[in-house]
Formats: structure tokens, C-alpha cells, sequence
């Protein structure tokens, strides 16, 4: 196997180190009696590991797939997995170990083959979006600008800003519902619209704000696409 410049690789998905070329999309993690690796890229590749009930084991496995997405030098990892405690488990464990800056995202559970399948199917519509380099700072725009929820509040919609598909974020309308809901601060992304922007909402006890995201998506197919990084955003601990 070789990379384009006509240096050898270890695998088709592997970084090329003559020529800096990452030819790997991203990668899922899959959880059910093993932890399998899913490498997308110029084709799929997949690795099985065996699972140790011995924590030193479960260390040196995470390290050992922490490398493995290393090399792979992408920036996206899907975790799923036959049940959500399955997924938690590989969740926590990959972010103990991860070697680079990547970013871990949490989905709902799947049979195996409808995860690759899924996850395949993402990352392909993940690439047809259009990517926007404004400050997260920038992106927070509106008549006003106030955010409930304080410190927590303002982290919670930068968290989001932060997001290389969101071009502006206008907080709108607060309203009191009049029973505090408990739980302290929270948002959570809702849906998107026709036009692929999404909208959002920001609680704190009982005051709650609609926060409207505008993102690149060009249509709602698109704006699911958006949609479900936002939530993977937002669910991140």
C-alpha cells in the first residue's frame, strides 16, 4: 500500500509521514464482548481487541487503540456499542488515554453493522459541509447578547460556538415558566429547520431562553448532519 507521493504505508488509512497526507476520515469504537476499531478512510478497516477484566489490562488496551488513532491522525472518534453502559465504559476509557487532541462523541446504542454502516454514511455527509473559521467569540450575535445561566450558561452556548459548522448564534427570548425545574444549568439542541439552521434551549431552574443556531448546512438532510455534532458537543463532559 502507498500513499499518492509513493511512500509505503502500513495500511491504506494510514498517516503518510513523507508528505503529511491523512488519508483516514475518522474512526468508531464499537463495544460489545470486544472493542472494535473502525477506521474510515480510502477504504474501511476494522481491528478487534479482546477485553480484560483487570484494570491494568483495560489501561494498556485504551492505550494501545489511543496509538492506533494516533496514527490515523484524525480528529473524529464515534463511540457505540451494544448498550449505553458499554458505550460509557469505552467513552471514559478512550478520553483517559487519548495521545492527541481528538474530539470523542457518544452515540445512541446499534446492532454492529448498522453503526458502520450509519458511521459511514455521516462522515460522507459530514464532508459535503461547508466549514466557516469565525472566532467563537464572533459567532455570538443578536439585538442582545444576554445569556441566562451565568458563567455555566455563557460556557454551554461557547461550547457550541466552537463548532466549525455554526456561523452565528442570536440568544433569544427568555421566559419564566414559574416551577423551577431543578437540575441547574442545562441546554440542549432540539431540532433544525428546513434551512438546516438549529434550534436550541438554554434552562436555568425555571427561566428558559430559545438560543437559535445558524450553521453552513445548505438544507434540513444537512442540518441533521449538523444536528447530531451539536449534540455530541453538548453531551460532553
Amino acid at each position: 500500500m502507498r500513499c499518492e507521493c509513493g511512500f509505503e504505508l502500513k495500511s491504506h488509512n494510514s498517516y503518510c509521514l513523507a508528505c503529511g497526507r491523512v488519508n483516514a476520515l475518522a474512526c468508531g469504537l464499537y463495544i460489545d464482548l470486544k472493542v472494535h476499531l473502525i477506521t474510515i478512510g480510502r477504504v474501511v478497516e476494522m481491528e478487534s481487541f479482546k477485553i480484560y477484566e483487570e484494570e491494568k489490562s483495560i489501561v494498556n488496551l485504551f492505550e494501545i487503540l489511543a496509538e492506533r488513532i494516533h496514527e490515523k491522525r484524525v480528529e473524529d472518534v464515534y463511540v457505540c456499542g451494544e448498550n449505553y453502559k458499554l458505550i460509557d465504559f469505552g467513552f471514559e476509557n478512550l478520553r483517559r488515554c487519548a495521545i492527541s487532541d481528538i474530539k470523542i462523541y457518544r452515540t445512541n446504542p446499534l446492532p454492529f453493522d448498522e453503526f458502520v454502516s450509519r458511521l459511514k454514511d455521516f462522515i460522507v455527509r459530514k464532508r459535503e459541509l461547508k466549514r466557516v473559521e469565525i472566532s467563537p467569540e464572533d459567532k455570538i450575535q443578536g439585538s442582545h447578547k444576554t445569556i441566562i445561566g451565568g458563567r455555566i450558561g455563557r460556557e454551554k452556548i461557547y461550547r457550541v460556538a466552537t463548532c466549525e459548522f455554526v456561523k452565528k448564534i442570536v440568544p433569544g427570548v427568555i421566559t419564566c415558566s414559574g416551577s423551577p425545574s431543578g437540575g441547574g444549568v442545562r441546554f440542549k439542541v432540539t431540532r433544525c429547520d428546513e434551512r438546516g439552521n438549529v434550534k436550541g434551549i438554554l434552562v436555568d431552574g425555571s427561566t428558559v431562553q430559545e438560543i437559535h443556531i445558524v450553521t453552513t448546512a445548505k438544507n434540513k438532510e444537512q442540518g441533521e448532519v449538523v444536528l447530531r455534532i451539536l449534540k455530541g458537543i453538548v453531551d460532553e463532559k
